[in-house]
């Protein structure tokens, strides 16, 4: 495993913030890692036992949570959010609670707000508070019309577990999920908790100079990115997955479902989970990004391979690392690439495609299909009717959703993640 070290520690570097991985193969930990400091300051190196926020990765756990509740009888997934939150107004209480698990409401994300993340982020909010920020707004798009990632739901998700419980979301998190699958010190995080081996985070700041990650407050986080755990406390939950000590089998496999939407087509995430591939071989995952970490939980079920990447790092580039790794421990089938017969590239594909984070822009030049994405630049070979791949990176593909005679959407697929985008008439 010296190449795995080799790799981890090129992506660390020395004397700064640091990760924690772990390789879980067939029930046995296969690999084991930690690199750099918890702590700059203070020196502290990454142990197993150093406690990161989860960020996004927090979904998952805030899922099987309600899909908990909903296996007691204490939630209906097909129930309306109005029916548990009366006082919740606006078009959003009309969609499903299978549809805030999928990301399917259209309710619009707090975080992405104009303005929200340079003011509110850093305020304290009650729950009540907080959905007065985005309740009222209209929809994104009709519940179960597309996919569009929303904090938003989450949080409904959790002050609804509150509701129908009766008890703090970290106390429902704690009993339903944490204490049964042996996640000693996983939590909730709240500003004013003393928490042992805490992390501290950090990020790269304009000038290139390495800084403290700024305040973000975690009153606005809850089962949306505001849990934290251990390395050993991720081992454990993958061990109670993989066990199914938490979700039955039927369970998990409604969980990692793809998401129907209305006109037929399926989305790439589950109830709390993304799903792709990865050179042809099923991933069952979840990344997390938040002021001063980042993180990934990846599952190869047919592999019986799991792999965690913790670190205290904004930016660190865990889905990079993560497939660095499959192709170091898993014998998987190189991609073969047949590209389709040479013609013009219809350049009504050209344009500007959103989702609810991010956009996306193709051009055609060359003769080829070209995605300038996340300040990167794939040029594209057809490989059959509507279908593109990148000509250097064939794990990146492009599928074009027509409307008619004319793309409506894209779907481009990454490593461990995609990215659905709808045509923008607005331009740039």
């Amino acid at each position: 495993m010296r190449r795995i070290d080799a790799l981890v520690a090129a992506m660390t570097g020395s004397g700064g913030p640091g990760a924690a991985v772990g390789v879980i193969c067939r029930g046995e930990l296969i690999y084991q890692g930690c690199f750099g400091l918890a702590d700059v300051e203070w020196r502290q190196p990454v142990t197993p036992d150093t406690v990161f926020a989860l960020a996004s990765l927090s979904k998952p756990l805030t899922a099987i949570t309600v899909v908990l509740l909903a296996r007691d009888g204490l939630i209906d997934l097909d129930a309306a959010v109005g029916d548990y939150l009366p006082e919740y107004a606006g078009p959003g209480r009309a969609a499903l609670i299978r549809h805030l698990l999928t990301h399917t409401s259209g309710i619009p994300n707090f975080l992405t707000l104009p303005g929200f993340r340079d003011d509110a982020a850093h305020l304290d909010h009650t729950p009540a508070r907080l959905m007065e920020v985005f309740a009222a707004l209209p929809l994104e798009f009709p519940p179960g019309a597309r996919y569009g990632y929303s904090n938003s739901g989450y949080r409904l998700l959790d002050i609804i577990a509150e509701k129908v419980t009766g008890t703090p979301f970290a106390e429902v998190i704690a009993k339903r999920v944490f204490r049964p699958a042996g996640m000693d010190s996983a939590r909730l995080l709240t500003d004013r908790a003393v928490i042992p081996w805490r992390a501290r985070g950090y990020e790269f700041a304009t000038d290139g100079n390495l800084a403290a990650a700024r305040h973000l407050s975690m009153t606005i986080t809850g089962g949306a990115g505001g849990l934290a755990a251990s390395l050993q406390d991720m081992l454990a939950f993958d061990q109670a997955m993989r066990e199914h000590a938490l979700v039955s089998p039927p369970e998990e496999q409604q969980m990692h479902a793809p998401t129907p939407l209305t006109d037929g087509r399926t989305e790439g995430y589950g109830m709390g989970w993304v799903l792709s591939t990865y050179r042809g071989t099923p991933v069952v995952s979840h990344a997390g990004g938040i002021d001063g970490f980042s993180c990934l939980y990846a599952r190869f079920p047919e592999r019986d391979t799991s792999l965690i990447i913790l670190s205290n790092r904004h930016g660190f580039p865990c889905q990079h690392l993560a497939r660095k790794i499959a192709d170091e421990i898993l014998d998987l089938p190189s991609h073969v690439v047949s590209a389709a017969p040479a013609g013009p590239v219809p350049a009504e594909l050209a344009g500007t495609y959103r989702d609810s984070l991010d956009v996306v822009h193709l051009s055609v030049t060359d003769d080829r299909l070209v995605v300038s994405h996340a300040d990167r630049t794939y040029r594209m070979i057809p490989t059959e009717a509507a279908a593109y791949t990148d000509e250097s990176d064939p794990d990146i593909r492009l599928r074009v959703h027509a409307s008619g005679f004319q793309p409506a959407a894209i779907t481009i697929d990454y490593p461990f993640t995609w990215f659905t985008g709808y045509r923008s008439p607005d331009g740039p």
